[in-house]
């Protein structure tokens, strides 16, 4: 439980880090116009697209973690599978009635 809280908190900021790296590299890019290029409107749109680079690797990188730690979980289930271990119990999981107990 404790480290599916975890997993929530490392992967919860995703999406929040993809909009801030848009918007900061559409800013820097409208600073540049302002500052040297004459508000032509070319660093904001190469702001942009560094922005959105930038963010979709973040996102890219967070999906490959996500996937390496999924594989790594389903790894160590199996390995206690094959060794006799019992399965962990997970929420939602119905539990199993002895006969008789209706």
């Amino acid at each position: 439980m404790n480290s599916a809280w975890k997993a929530y908190g490392r992967y919860s900021t995703v999406g929040l880090e993809l909009v801030v790296s848009i918007a900061v590299g559409w800013a820097l890019g409208r600073w540049l116009d302002g500052r040297f290029f004459g508000s032509h409107g070319y660093a904001t749109f190469a702001g942009a697209v560094v922005g959105v680079y930038t963010g979709f690797r973040g996102l890219w990188k967070a999906a490959k973690m996500m996937q390496a730690e999924a594989e790594r979980e389903d790894r160590e289930q199996a390995d206690k599978l094959a060794k006799g271990e019992p399965r962990p119990r997970e929420e939602g999981d119905e539990a199993e009635e002895e006969p008789g107990d209706e």
